[in-house]
């Protein structure tokens, strides 16, 4: 008969476990983070070179027939990040066509950003000695 342990009930074991689990998954999203981004850059790099290949060949409003889908070239509308750099410039010139004075568009935009909300939560954090990057 097998013996199954039973899970730690003293309090230090507990943490060390947390601890020994949360640097595992801690450690696994950083490789997987670095895997991703690798994976993104090369799927971008073969999509600009099959679109490229696509049009020396005549082939821009041809679709491809693959596995389960087809692919065809199309438009991508892709908004620009919503930053205060960008928000300062549109609310000053939406002002200036409204005769609203700069000041006003001003106050608005240090008013925003005085008043935006922001959540705090806790959280480990990695101190000390950098490590060396994944790769």
């Amino acid at each position: 008969m097998a013996v199954i342990p039973s899970p730690p009930t003293d309090a230090k074991q507990r943490l060390v476990n947390a601890i020994r689990n949360y640097v595992h998954m801690d450690n696994l999203v950083e490789s997987l983070n670095k895997q991703t981004t690798n994976a993104r850059t090369l799927r971008a790099k073969h999509e600009t070179e099959a679109i490229g290949l696509m049009h020396q060949m005549g082939l821009g409003a041809s679709t491809i027939q693959i596995s389960g889908s087809a692919l065809q070239i199309k438009p991508q509308r892709t908004p620009a990040g919503l930053t205060w750099g960008f928000l300062e410039r549109e609310v000053g010139a939406w002002a200036a066509s409204t005769g609203i004075p700069a000041t006003r568009a001003t106050g608005l935009i240090k008013w925003l950003q005085e008043h935006r909300e922001i959540r705090e939560t806790e959280c480990l954090q990695k101190v000390g000695p950098k490590r060396a990057p994944l790769k």
